[in-house]
């Protein structure tokens, strides 16, 4: 009885220091298949932040396809994993501006923020906070809920966007907005594009491209190798025109062969 008794104490207690450390945010690598190259070999690190959800935890979900496609470029892919009864905005902000310099600490030289919905904001406001990043990838982003849940409050995921975008220096932009996305107030594309543009920050806005619709549209496969491409030469330092960037309405350019547009 006394070793059922012992046992059932302790699987309780390892259950609860794996509870703990679950609870805590962490930065995981991103696919076990493209463990880090390091930074004197990497060409830099990506820190991808996933959403944020009230029912579930959005550090169970899979990272987006086009990650995966940076790895394969030789960027370093890394998730900054938050659990949600932890995870606001200025905390995980915050939070995230301080990894990326304990990464600049590193070696690394470049370090690029990605993030989806509620991951885009905390990416965009860490760029603000930190020094040192150099680009933001934002899809989707949203932290203020959606046109049937959060009526009252859902047009600041327009407003508060503007804002955090008028806060950003030195850091370039890809921004991607998509048809049928509950979270999205409208107009986003065109208003994001004049703030990037009066800014001088090198950007490229992908808006409401054709057949990719919804909240996680760029989590997909279609996304990734439509867009796949264009992102390597974005975070490579290309500028890049929106339309040509799609490979449904242009080919990869030539090797060597610069791409100019919208982003400049």
């Amino acid at each position: 009885m006394r070793r059922f008794v012992l046992a059932a104490v302790a699987a309780i207690v390892c259950f609860g220091i794996a509870q703990t450390a679950r609870a805590a945010t962490a930065l995981h690598v991103a696919f076990a298949e493209y463990q880090p190259l390091g930074p004197e070999t990497a060409k830099g690190v990506v820190i991808y932040s996933h959403g944020r959800s009230l029912n579930t935890e959005d550090m169970d979900s899979p990272p987006p396809a086009y990650l995966a496609t940076l790895a394969q470029a030789g960027w370093d892919a890394y998730r900054f994993d938050r659990p949600t009864r932890e995870d606001s905005l200025p905390a995980s902000s915050a939070d995230l501006a301080r990894r990326v310099q304990q990464l600049r600490a590193k070696g690394y030289k470049h370090v690029v923020l990605a993030g989806q919905s509620f991951g885009a904001f905390l990416s965009l406001m860490a760029a603000s906070q930190a020094r040192g990043v150099d680009t933001v990838i934002a899809t989707s982003p949203a932290a203020f809920g959606s046109f049937n849940d959060s009526y009252d409050t859902w047009q600041m995921n327009a407003t508060e966007l503007y804002k955090h975008l008028k806060a950003l220096s030195r850091t370039r932009v890809l921004l991607a907005f998509f048809h049928r996305d509950d979270y999205d107030p409208g107009g986003r594309g065109a208003r994001a594009e004049e703030i990037l543009t009066v800014r001088h920050l090198p950007h490229l806005v992908i808006d409401q491209p054709r057949e990719l619709a919804g909240h996680v549209a760029a989590a997909t496969d279609l996304f990734a190798q439509r867009y796949g491409q264009c992102l390597t030469r974005f975070l490579d330092g290309a500028r890049i025109d929106a339309r040509s960037c799609d490979t449904i309405n242009a080919p990869a350019p030539e090797h060597g062969e610069a791409v100019v547009g919208s982003g400049s």
